[in-house]
């Protein structure tokens, strides 16, 4: 792939990538391989490259049985990198904290994908792409389940600052940037309303530090919300 045509997205947008029917088993070779190729993306992805996290996240799901279209996937994501060698991480000084977004009922099996990225002078220090256990009933459960996953990580980003003696950044790094209107009010009104009561009680401990005040949660226009790579392929725009 080093000689490889390079291209500016690392995921079709155009393409949803699906499993192979049952009476088609990639043999163990093909498998091994493939399973490398993804392994060699997500030590990209989990170093230094948030911006492929989302396709790393799509192809993964296919390791047990990869397809022609499931390779294809792969090696556009090994181009993408090919010709973005250049890109990295610069620390200038500027905006801390952290956002959180999630594409609700896409996907083949109906479960959402979320994502998170958390930001220190203006560049990413923890990212996520994942899809996550359940099915959610609404776009506003989506978000709202995926805000969980992201409030867990800047519980844990805070303490680790103190540790590390960046306090001043403890405070920034929770707040979190939310761009669902429907999901924000929700974690402050603690009334149970037809839409909303049958979200898992574990979920409902976004509240718990909302209203302690560790967490400051605020609206993100959909244009502005930096995660949203994590959640879906977009185009290069």
């Amino acid at each position: 792939m080093s000689t490889a045509t390079t291209i500016s997205t690392p995921a079709d947008p155009h393409v949803r990538l699906t499993a192979l029917p049952q009476d088609q088993r990639a043999d163990i070779i093909n498998q091994e391989r493939y399973q490398s190729a993804v392994g060699s993306l997500m030590y990209a992805m989990i170093s230094t490259r948030p911006d492929i996290g989302f396709a790393v996240s799509a192809v993964s799901q296919y390791c047990t049985n990869p397809g022609p279209m499931h390779w294809t996937a792969i090696r556009r994501t090994f181009r993408y990198l090919g010709g973005t060698k250049a890109l990295g991480h610069e620390y200038r000084g500027g905006y801390c904290g952290g956002y959180t977004d999630a594409d609700w009922g896409s996907r083949e099996d109906r479960r959402l994908i979320g994502g998170y990225v958390f930001m220190i002078n203006r560049a990413a220090i923890s990212w996520a792409s994942q899809k996550q256990g359940s099915v959610a009933l609404s776009s506003t459960e989506a978000e709202y389940m995926s805000l969980t996953q992201g409030i867990k990580e800047a519980l844990w980003l805070g303490e680790f600052l103190s540790e590390l003696g960046a306090s001043r950044h403890k405070s920034e790094i929770r707040q979190v940037l939310c761009d669902n209107q429907g999901a924000i009010p929700l974690t402050r009104n603690p009334q149970y309303h037809a839409r909303t009561k049958h979200i898992d009680i574990q979920y409902y401990f976004v509240r718990q530090h909302i209203e302690s005040g560790l967490i400051q949660l605020t609206y993100c226009p959909t244009h502005e919300m930096v995660a949203d790579i994590f959640t879906k392929p977009l185009p290069r725009p």
